[in-house]
């Protein structure tokens, strides 16, 4: 009787993008709070037999709509990230992120939820110039680094300007650089840029700082958020977006290093004059800009504003977080970065630290 009644309090909530790196933290997370009954939304099977999983597309209003039925809290991070061919998918990245968030807060509203915590990210405020210090009083960027974080920045405005909306509770949460155990993208493509020798070089002077954040403190603010929200739209984080960081900004060439080497790669260490570099990216991207209506080119990671980001200072200041929601990091930079290295040992270098030479 008492597994019953603990059982019929648990707030049901849904995840989108439960399958994904994000959410699959979330999840673990969620459950192991002991709050929550959790149902996942994804484009695919989370293969999570701990949760149901209701395999559906943002895309799909009448979809959205169904799955949200009897929810009471949303944690909506499912997102049209820039890897691979979505990099130049502009289709997709504004029908996922934007449309698609719009899907959600219909949804929301005509199934009467009341919370909704919605995944952001730190670069709505980047456009390839320094940040130290930036904390939320920061404007979105002019000049977003990519197609991704234009998306992205439209989703948190409307996410935003929805608080109060037939009694919907929002927040939107902006974490910086999420690396960790499952991470589709920071670890295996900087690897596979090492195998290439790709990161035996360093632009600029290397000095540059950025915040970090592990996978399971990004969790852990999602859920502080929502208990935030239980106080609905007059709570004090409702209708604000926040900054999700360690509170620990790293070298931003010597964090690479420090889980390139442990995985048996050498730490980018000959630096290169970011201004020569530059130049050439945007030659580059010049030629390929006068080939495209002839030819089909793939997406390239040389561009400009890329070599803007490896080269900028991105500090920014979550105490806002801290003091309205609570949030101090769990885990280390130290602890997380052993807990990644661990979980892609099966990357590490069989010839112990040969790599490809440049």
């Amino acid at each position: 009787m008492v597994s019953t009644r603990a059982s019929a309090v648990k707030k049901k909530c849904l995840v989108t993008g439960g399958a994904g790196f994000l959410g699959k933290h979330l999840v673990d997370r969620l459950l192991a709070s002991g709050k929550y009954d959790v149902v996942v939304f994804d484009i695919r099977d989370s293969g999570d037999p701990r949760v149901n999983t209701i395999v559906g597309d943002l895309r799909d209003p009448k979809q959205v709509e169904d799955a949200l039925a009897g929810v009471e809290v949303v944690f909506h991070c499912a997102t049209a990230a820039p890897a691979a061919a979505n990099t130049a998918n502009k289709t997709l990245m504004y029908d996922v992120n934007v449309k698609g968030t719009q899907n959600i807060i219909d949804g929301c509203v005509t199934q009467s939820v009341n919370t909704l915590v919605y995944t952001s990210s730190a670069s709505v405020v980047f456009d390839g110039k320094d940040l130290i210090n930036a904390d939320e009083s920061m404007p979105y960027a002019q000049k977003p680094i990519d197609y991704y974080t234009e998306t992205k920045i439209l989703g948190e405005r409307l996410v935003l300007s929805s608080n109060k909306r037939s009694g919907l509770a929002t927040v939107a949460l902006r974490p910086s650089g999420i690396f960790g155990e499952h991470d589709p993208l920071l670890v295996p493509l900087t690897v596979a840029n090492a195998k290439k020798g790709k990161m035996k070089y360093i632009i600029g002077s290397g000095k540059n700082l950025m915040d970090f954040t592990y996978v399971g403190n990004v969790a852990q603010a999602h859920l502080l958020a929502a208990d935030a929200l239980e106080k609905g739209t007059h709570a004090k984080c409702a209708g604000k977006a926040y900054f999700i960081t360690n509170a620990d900004p790293q070298p931003f060439w010597g964090f690479l290093g420090d889980f390139l080497e442990p995985l048996g790669y050498s730490r980018p260490s000959k630096k290169l004059p970011w201004q020569l570099i530059f130049a050439i990216a945007v030659i580059v991207q010049f030629i390929i800009s006068l080939l495209k209506p002839f030819k089909e080119i793939p997406p390239s990671e040389f561009t400009p504003m890329r070599i803007r980001i490896a080269k900028a200072n991105r500090q920014l200041d979550c105490s806002r977080a801290r003091e309205d929601l609570g949030y101090i990091p769990e885990v280390s930079i130290k602890d997380a970065l052993d807990r990644t290295v661990k979980h892609f040992s099966h990357l590490r270098n069989p010839d112990g630290g040969k790599e490809k030479p440049s």
